[in-house]
């Protein structure tokens, strides 16, 4: 259907055709380092500042929008040298590392949520609070998207399943503090905001209906036609 010449690269070879050790290999390897190493920092930075906003009671302890530009930065750096490694070089490792981060990263997400459902429980926050809250939760599920755009043809349907467990957790404390318990009215928005939001993305996980397909390909063309010029051809 199309007489261009393919520009996706071929899978990295260890060694040159001469026996010599290959560019190519040395340029996929060291992107995949600086990726995961950005990414890890990245990770563990996030994991602080998200303790810090919702568990330390002296809060944030440096700036918080200074802290998010440098962990939007680092993140970023790991994001686009992962995109190197796996669109441009063609790692064939890379993918499955970042499918046990993206785990790990689920994992945070999960442990975030369930820290979340413990102070809505509590009716013990304020309307800035609970803005943090979102404002955490949302930057965690950006993390997971992010990765999932980097891998080709990834599934994001065996990430939704812990998410619709701790949503269905979410459903039965609702139930509980409201029915058997008793709570203030007012604080039933914020159950049913954090309740209706985890689950519509979860669905929409689970569903794969395809709605970052259009990215996914456009990122795709995009290292096809424009990252030739620092491909190696050994």
């Amino acid at each position: 259907m199309n007489d261009r010449k393919s520009t996706s690269p071929s899978p990295t070879q260890p060694q040159g055709k001469n026996g010599h050790v290959s560019q190519r290999g040395m340029l996929s390897l060291a992107m995949s380092l600086v990726s995961l190493v950005a990414l890890g920092i990245a990770m563990l930075g996030g994991a602080k500042l998200a303790y810090d906003l919702l568990a330390n009671p002296e809060g944030v302890k440096t700036s918080l929008l200074a802290a998010v530009i440098a962990l939007g930065i680092t993140y970023m750096l790991g994001w686009l040298a992962a995109m190197v490694a796996i669109r441009v070089y063609a790692n064939l490792i890379l993918p499955i590392l970042l499918n046990l981060v993206m785990w790990a990263c689920l994992a945070g997400i999960c442990y975030l949520y369930v820290e979340i459902l413990v102070r809505l429980y509590g009716q013990e926050y304020d309307f800035w609070r609970f803005l943090k809250y979102v404002l955490v939760m949302l930057a965690g599920l950006a993390v997971l998207v992010g990765l999932h755009l980097v891998i080709e043809d990834h599934n994001l349907r065996p990430f939704s399943i812990p998410l619709l467990f701790t949503s269905l957790i979410h459903l039965g404390l609702i139930v509980f503090r409201y029915v058997f318990v008793g709570g203030k009215f007012i604080y039933i928005f914020g159950d049913l905001f954090f309740l209706f939001g985890m689950s519509a993305f979860s669905i929409l996980m689970l569903a794969h209906v395809g709605l970052l397909d259009p990215l996914r390909t456009r990122f795709t063309n995009h290292f096809d036609r424009n990252s030739v010029s620092i491909r190696t051809q050994d």
